[in-house]
Order: structure tokens, then sequence, then C-alpha cells
């Protein structure tokens, strides 16, 4: 069994989140459900037919979705000897793993979510000079450089346990690696 030398779960729990995704999305809720209540109970219809209300309940639907996706997301970062482990549920539902044998070099550094990927979550970076970002909060991350060219940024609350976790991976590794 390998050594798991450092593990992190993070998820968009911060109360501003929180509360900007309830102001932008139940006040349209509640339009919804009016309109609906209004076409069906009280016989005031908003356009001809059944498709006004096939478009709000689809509006319903879409916005419960859109709810529990936000609040679902999950960050997953695992470290063991053979690599790093992540996953970034509902969108990256597989576990991944970047072997260390893939890693040329990393470093702890700090980022900016908007200006260097246009925001949180799973991101691709402007202009791909940064490269991948898997992000939730903060401004502190893990940044990899691969061998193969690709960057790869893992945002981190735990930053001097995740270098650590780093160091201790790449001590088996065999052959030339750039610390920093």
């Amino acid at each position: 069994m390998n050594k798991v030398f450092f593990k992190e779960e993070q998820q968009f729990r911060q109360w501003w989140q929180i509360t900007l995704r309830l102001v932008a999305t139940v006040p349209a809720m509640i339009i919804c459900i009016y309109t609906l209540y209004q076409q069906n109970v009280a016989g005031v219809h908003v356009g001809d037919g059944w498709a006004p209300n096939i478009l709000v309940i689809g509006t319903i639907i879409g916005l419960i979705i859109g709810i529990w996706v936000t609040f679902s997301i999950k960050l997953e970062v695992r470290i063991d000897q053979d690599g790093i482990r992540y996953r970034f549920f509902p969108l990256v539902r597989k576990e991944k793993i970047i072997s260390k044998g893939e890693i040329q070099r990393f470093e702890i550094r700090k980022y900016s979510a908007a200006y260097n990927y246009g925001g949180r979550g799973y991101r691709n970076g402007f202009g791909h000079k940064w490269g991948k970002a898997y992000t939730i909060e903060g401004d502190i991350g893990l940044q990899l450089y691969l061998t193969n060219g690709k960057k790869v940024l893992f945002g981190t609350q735990r930053s001097q346990a995740i270098l650590y976790a780093m160091d201790e991976m790449m001590k088996s590794k065999t052959g030339n690696i750039k610390y920093q």
C-alpha cells in the first residue's frame, strides 16, 4: 500500500460565495414558481400553449442543477509515493494521477485566480501561459512544471504541508530534478 504524504479537500463554502449564489438564484426561482402558479392555477397565461410552462420548468430545473453543482464541487488532492492524485468533482469525476516521473519541477507560488486563470474552479490559464488550475480559495498553490512542457496548479490552504509531501514523494525519484 502506498504511503500517503498529503491529503486535502476543499469546497466552495465561503459565506460571500454562498450569499452571492443564493442572491442570484433564489429570486429567479421565485419568479419562475410564481409564473407557473399564475399560468396553471390562477388561469393567467403567459404566451400560448405549453411552451412557456416547459421553458419555466426547464429554467427551474437548470437553477436547481446549478445550485447542486456549485455546492457539490470538491477539490481532492492526495500525494503518495507514486505521484499526485486529484479529482475535481463533479467536473473531473474520475481520479487522475500525475506520476512523479512526469514532474520536472515544482514550486509553491502566489497566484491570482482572476488575473492568471479567469476565476476559480477548474480553469485553463489565459493564453495557456499559466496552464491548468484547480482552485477553490486563497492565493497560494502548488505549481507543477511537467516534462511534456505543460503546467498545472493546485490551490492549497496548507502550503507547508504540501511542500513537505512533494519533497518526500520526489526523494525516491531517480534522475535530475530541480526544486524551487
